[in-house]
């Protein structure tokens, strides 16, 4: 159950759509265009892939819903990524706010395009970046397993593939991490590509 599998198929094309924010637009990375992890998951799965990001930066899940979504279900993917968690949870959107349309997201994904496969990315262990230093680290970390708790439950729901980037050692790495002190960098995003392309 890879996401390599649907390279299988006859269709010499594999169409991947990526859902997020400005860590899967590419902000932080030297060039942001070609070093999202987006371009570098596609890189990583071969073949003829077209990739459609349509990250854009500040989203939060609910605007995606109105913004990403719709083209997303228009391009007709074979691989969808869904990273839509950090913005919601920084900018403090309850959680049963962020439940729900979170499960709105993949349920339209999941109906409109039964045989795709889609992957979805939770929190990670952000108390570790520079920019939340100021934060109360319990609270926020009751709030990312809040959020985390909530992500796994929907994924599971929709028979999606949760990337667990929570227990991965992404935070841990200074070296992944750009001058902004919370956006990936160029090493960083290659890093979470291939998060991505081992589920």
């Amino acid at each position: 159950s890879t996401p390599t599998a649907v390279l299988q198929q006859p269709s010499s094309t594999l169409t991947y759509v990526a859902i997020g924010a400005s860590d899967t637009y590419g902000i932080g990375a030297d060039d942001p265009d070609t070093q999202n992890w987006p371009a570098d998951l596609s890189t990583l799965l071969g073949r003829n892939i077209h990739l459609l990001n349509l990250g854009v930066p500040n989203i939060d899940v609910h605007s995606a819903l109105g913004v990403e979504l719709p083209i997303a279900l228009d391009a007709h993917p074979d691989l969808v990524t869904v990273w839509l968690a950090v913005n919601d949870l920084a900018d403090n959107v309850p959680v049963a706010s962020y439940a729900h349309d979170l499960d709105l997201l993949l349920a339209r994904l999941r109906t409109s395009l039964p045989h795709a496969r889609i992957a979805v990315a939770n929190v990670p262990d952000i108390t570790l970046l520079p920019r939340f230093k100021s934060y109360n680290m319990q609270t926020l970390r009751t709030q990312i397993l809040a959020y985390n708790a909530v992500i796994a439950s929907s994924v599971a729901r929709h028979s999606a593939l949760l990337v667990n980037l929570y227990q991965s050692d992404l935070a841990q790495h200074p070296e992944y991490i750009s001058n902004d002190g919370f956006h990936p960098d160029t090493i960083g995003y290659a890093q979470i590509a291939q998060l991505f392309y081992r589920i």
